[in-house]
C-alpha cells in the first residue's frame, strides 16, 4: 500500500482534499477507498469519524436511534465550521440549517415518516407507468437528436439532459428553464460536505434564489386546480398532511437532487465505466433486454452514484474498538463499502453477469432509502437499453484517463465525455 495512505497528515489532507471536493481527488477516489477499507476500522479526522466497512455502515444506517440524519446542521463538524464564519455567514449558515432540517433527508422519526409518506404518493403505480412511457419517448428523441447534430459529446446530448427533462414533466417546468434549475443545483449541491465557506454563502444564495422560483410555481399552480404533475400532488394532500409552504420548497429541491444528481451521475459515469470495460459492453450489447436487470445492479454498486452519507450520533456509541461521544459526525463512504472485499469478491472488477451487486448501499439502507431511487433505475434502463438496442459499436473518442470529473463529494460526475456512436442500427417493427 502507498506510503502516502499512511495514517497521519497526509492520509489527513488526502481525505480532506476528497471532502472538500477538490478535482484531483473526486476523479479518482478509489486507491483511498481500498486503503480505508484496508484499516478495517474507522478512522478519526478531527472532528468527524470516517466509516468505509459495508457491515459498520449498514449498520449505522439501520439506527436511527443512535444516529441522526441531521448531521449538516447539528454535531461536531457543522458546529466546528459554524464556528469559524463571521457574523453575516453565520446568519447565512443558519438560514440554511433551518432549511434543511425541512428537507425529507434531513429529518428522523415521526417527521419523517410523515414527509416520507406524503411524498410516497406521487410515486403509485400508475405515476410510475406514465414516467415508464415519458422516459422512453425523452430517450430516444435526445438520442435521435444527438444523431442529427452530429454532437460528440454523450454527457450534453443526453445523460445529463434525460434527468432534468424528466424531473421538469414531474414539475411541469418548461424544459427551457432547465439550465437555471441546474444552476442552482449546482452552486447548492458544492455546500454538501460544509468546510469551504465561499461554497455555503452561494449555496445560500442559490437556495433563496430557488425558493423564490418555487413559491412562484406553487402560486401559479394554485390557480390552475386542473394540474396533475408532481407539486400539485404534494399540495394536493389532506389538511392533517399537507406541508407547508417551505416544506414544499425543501421537498421539490431534494426530489431534484435525488431525481436528477443522482441519474446524471449513474448515466454519465456508467458510460464511461462500460466505455472502459469494452469486454463488459460487448456481453451487455449482445442481449441488453436479457441483462438489463445486473447490468444496472452492477453499474450502482460499481459507480456509487451517491458515494458517501452523513450521521451524527445522538448518544455515545462504539463502531469497532473505537468510542464515539454524543454529537459526533460520523461520514460514510458508500463509495468504499459497494468495494468491501468481505463482502464482493474481486470488488474492483465491473462485471454485469455479478450476482450479489444488489448488496450496495448506493441509495442508502433501512428507513432513509433514496427517494429517487425507482426514478433513477428505470431511466437507467431506459438510456443504456437504447443506447446498446442503436448503437452497439460505440466507442470512446478519448482516452479514458482523459476524462474529468465534477460534482461534488456526495455526486461524482463526468463533465464530458466524447464518443464515436458507429454504425445505427436499425430499429426494428413495431410489431415484430
Amino acid at each position: 500500500m502507498s506510503a502516502a495512505f499512511e495514517p497521519g497528515p497526509q492520509l489527513d489532507e488526502q481525505l480532506s482534499a476528497l471532502i472538500d471536493s477538490y478535482p484531483d481527488a473526486i476523479k479518482n477516489p478509489f486507491a483511498l477507498y481500498q486503503y480505508m477499507l484496508s484499516l478495517g476500522e474507522p478512522y478519526r479526522l478531527g472532528d468527524t469519524v470516517v466509516v468505509s466497512r459495508m457491515d459498520d455502515v449498514r449498520k449505522i444506517l439501520w439506527d436511527h436511534k443512535n444516529y441522526s440524519n441531521r448531521a449538516h446542521v447539528v454535531g461536531s463538524r457543522p458546529e466546528a465550521f459554524r464556528a469559524r464564519l463571521r457574523p453575516h455567514e453565520q446568519r447565512a449558515f443558519d438560514e440554511l440549517s433551518a432549511f434543511e432540517l425541512l428537507m425529507v433527508s434531513r429529518t428522523d422519526g415521526e417527521q419523517h415518516e410523515r414527509l416520507k409518506a406524503i411524498v410516497q404518493r406521487a410515486f403509485k403505480p400508475q405515476a410510475i407507468a406514465t414516467l415508464e412511457g415519458l422516459v422512453d419517448v425523452y430517450t430516444r428523441q435526445l438520442f435521435d437528436e444527438m444523431v442529427a447534430s452530429g454532437a460528440t459529446d454523450i454527457t450534453a446530448a443526453v445523460t445529463r439532459s434525460l434527468p432534468v427533462m424528466m424531473i421538469c414533466s414531474l414539475m411541469n417546468v418548461p424544459y427551457a428553464e432547465a439550465p437555471l434549475i441546474q444552476g442552482w443545483s449546482s452552486r447548492i449541491g458544492k455546500n454538501r460536505a460544509q468546510g469551504v465557506v465561499e461554497d455555503m454563502m452561494d449555496a445560500h444564495d442559490a437556495l433563496m434564489e430557488f425558493r423564490d422560483y418555487v413559491r412562484e410555481k406553487i402560486e401559479q399552480l394554485r390557480l390552475d386546480p386542473q394540474a396533475t404533475n408532481l407539486v400539485s400532488t404534494l399540495m394536493g394532500a389532506s389538511d392533517e398532511e399537507r406541508l407547508s409552504e417551505d416544506e414544499l420548497v425543501a421537498m421539490v429541491l431534494i426530489l431534484l437532487f435525488a431525481g436528477a444528481d443522482t441519474t446524471k451521475a449513474l448515466l454519465g459515469n456508467g458510460t464511461h465505466v462500460f466505455l472502459s470495460n469494452p469486454d463488459q459492453w460487448r456481453l451487455f450489447a449482445a442481449d441488453p433486454h436479457g441483462m438489463i436487470g445486473t447490468a444496472t445492479d452492477e453499474l450502482i454498486r460499481y459507480i456509487s452514484p451517491i458515494q458517501t452519507l452523513w450521521r451524527v450520533t445522538t448518544a455515545p456509541v462504539r463502531i469497532r474498538d473505537m468510542e464515539l461521544e454524543a454529537a459526533t459526525t460520523v461520514l460514510l463512504l458508500t463509495g468504499a463499502s459497494n468495494r468491501d472485499p468481505a463482502v464482493f469478491e474481486d470488488p474492483d472488477r465491473f462485471d454485469i453477469a455479478r450476482e450479489d451487486s444488489r448488496r450496495n448501499v448506493s441509495f442508502g439502507f433501512g428507513t432513509h432509502f433514496c427517494l429517487g431511487t425507482h426514478l433513477a433505475q428505470m431511466e437507467c434502463r431506459a438510456y443504456f437499453s437504447e443506447l446498446a438496442t442503436r448503437f452497439p459499436d460505440i466507442k470512446l473518442a478519448q482516452h479514458p484517463d482523459s476524462v474529468t470529473f465534477g460534482g461534488n463529494i456526495q455526486f461524482r460526475t463526468v463533465t464530458a465525455l466524447e464518443v464515436a456512436l458507429g454504425r445505427e442500427r436499425s430499429r426494428e417493427p413495431a410489431d415484430a
